[in-house]
Parts: structure tokens; C-alpha cells; sequence
């Protein structure tokens, strides 16, 4: 498991200064630690995850500093809409980090809800020209 502050210490010193997203059972270490140490003017707990996409488009044009946008893999229909109409790289092209909780991954215990969606996580992205890191 990556240190939630070592990693934030990593991102900050790489210019990743906002934060946006809705926050993540898997992720909680991560999204306290942004919450406890990041200004409140750079950390907004989204509404929903295409709202978190949304602000972290517009925080890029406002300011050109790269966005991370943080949610769980429920999540992921939310985002095709502003990803693929607005950051794709044939429209504008608006670089993103994008931390995903994945529940349901594959042979990993977790609640029924979960499993389809754990289990065509990478296939979606995948399908969305996404590049992704495990």
C-alpha cells in the first residue's frame, strides 16, 4: 500500500496542488490526508464524480496546473460524459490524474454490488483510451 502522505508530498512537489473527488472507503487514508493538510480552497468534495471532472477541467484552464480527481470505481459511469466530450485528447486534451478505489477487484473478497463492477473496471477504461496504472 503507498503512504497516503508520502504520496501526497510527491504530488505537491510535482505541482499537483487540487484536489476534487468523492471520497472512498479504499481511498480513506489518501482523502483524510488531503483533507488534513491541503487548503480548503484546494481540496472540494464533489457532489458527484462528473462534478469532481468538471471543477478539475475548469481548475486546468484556470490555472494550467495538472488536477487529481479521486473516487471510487462505482463511480466510473459518472465520468465518461465530461472525460469524453471535454478532456479527451481529440477535444481539449485536459491532463488529469485520476485515483480510483477499486471495489470489487477480482478475487478479492467484497460485497455482492461490487463484483461487475470491479470486474469490467480496467475493461472500461481500456475502452476509453484511459491509460491506467495498478
Amino acid at each position: 500500500m503507498i503512504s497516503a502522505p508520502k504520496y501526497l508530498d510527491f504530488l505537491q512537489e510535482n505541482n499537483v496542488n487540487f484536489f476534487t473527488g468523492v471520497p472512498d472507503s479504499l481511498l480513506k487514508e489518501f482523502c483524510a490526508c488531503v483533507t488534513n493538510r491541503v487548503a480548503k480552497k484546494d481540496h472540494i468534495i464533489a457532489s458527484n464524480e462528473g462534478a469532481a471532472i468538471g471543477l478539475a477541467i475548469g481548475h486546468y484552464l484556470g490555472s494550467g496546473n495538472i488536477p487529481l480527481v479521486y473516487l471510487q470505481n462505482s463511480g466510473l459511469g459518472n465520468i465518461v460524459n465530461p472525460l469524453l466530450s471535454l478532456a479527451s485528447s481529440e477535444v481539449y486534451g485536459i491532463p488529469m490524474l485520476i485515483v480510483i478505489g477499486w471495489r470489487g477487484e477480482p478475487n478479492v473478497k467484497d460485497e455482492p454490488q461490487h463484483i461487475h463492477q470491479g470486474r469490467v473496471m480496467q475493461n472500461m477504461l481500456e475502452a476509453m483510451e484511459i491509460p491506467s496504472i495498478i
